[in-house]
């Protein structure tokens, strides 16, 4: 039987249909703490390294996610080596994400020019909504085919919600109207829908979680 031609272009959907395979790209041994132990498996980590490094390097310049063919350029390896180190998108995502928590962890530990409460909360997330930004957007498009996009958006909503609870004595309108002014989805509105700066977005929701708060000491009295 004649062998098929491999495309000379990879689509997205091709790679989204392609068989899962395993991510390891070898079956040779690692040592316990992980570490290859054949030149074969070093390769197979250092081109998994590389990958997950261009993806994210492409994901941030643009908002877009890469094709296949761009992937393997940055990368410096070949479209079949992408495929065997990434047979499925969910794999790939979660080795992206991997990284980007990494990072969002790091910011939110960094300290706040507001001195505590929702305003220090509210600098926080602008600061992690701005450097998710790229991956959110490009996201969208794999989204409604991709179970961990959706469970780790649920899962960073969570998260953000319990923060919030943290912090927060309001009723369950009052509190429920600035989990929603605090999410994502406004943050994105504001500064893509409504053009506003990082600083302009940051004041405008300040100043609305402010008023709810005000409004609801004024009904307690």
């Amino acid at each position: 039987m004649a062998k098929k031609k491999s495309p000379t272009r990879t689509t997205k959907k091709t790679w989204t249909a392609t068989k899962k395979k395993d991510a390891s790209g070898a079956n040779g041994l690692a040592m316990a703490d992980g570490t290859p132990t054949d030149g074969r498996q070093q390769r197979a980590a250092r081109n998994h390294a590389a990958i997950v490094e261009a993806v994210y390097a492409l994901v941030r310049e643009t908002g877009e996610p890469p094709d296949i063919d761009e992937v393997a350029a940055r990368a410096g390896v070949g479209v079949r080596t992408v495929f065997r180190q990434f047979a499925d998108l969910e794999t790939l995502h979660r080795s992206v994400n991997a990284r980007l928590d990494g990072e969002v962890r790091a910011l939110l530990e960094l300290p706040t020019g507001a001195a505590s409460g929702v305003a220090a909360l509210i600098e926080r997330r602008a600061r992690v909504f701005e450097h998710v930004a790229p991956f959110r957007r490009a996201s969208r498009v794999a989204r409604p085919s991709s179970r961990f996009i959706v469970e780790q958006e649920a899962r960073m909503a969570a998260l953000f919600r319990a923060a919030l609870q943290g912090i927060v004595d309001a009723d369950d309108e009052a509190f429920e109207a600035i989990d929603l002014l605090l999410s994502w989805e406004s943050w994105e509105r504001l500064r893509r829908t409504q053009h506003l700066s990082v600083s302009e977005a940051q004041r405008v929701v300040s100043a609305a979680a402010r008023a709810l708060l005000d409004g609801q000491r004024r009904r307690g009295r």
